[in-house]
């Protein structure tokens, strides 16, 4: 359950020191920022705003 977790702290995690800086998590915030303003106004209308959504993970079916 804390894979996915993990993993996208290590992504953050650059200099891969184990410890989230300011700057860290400030560059992946301004970089979906600027990847979800699509039309460049620096505003984010709430269709902007959907798309930093994380994805759904889709669960494996029962096999009870």
């Amino acid at each position: 359950m804390l894979s996915t977790r993990t993993d996208a702290f290590r992504k953050l995690d650059v200099d891969g020191n184990n410890l989230l800086t300011f700057e860290e998590w400030g560059v992946a915030t301004v970089q979906r920022f600027e990847n979800a303003d699509s039309n460049r106004d620096n505003e984010l209308t709430p269709t902007e705003f959907a798309a930093t959504r994380p994805k759904p993970v889709r669960k494996p079916a029962c096999r009870c």
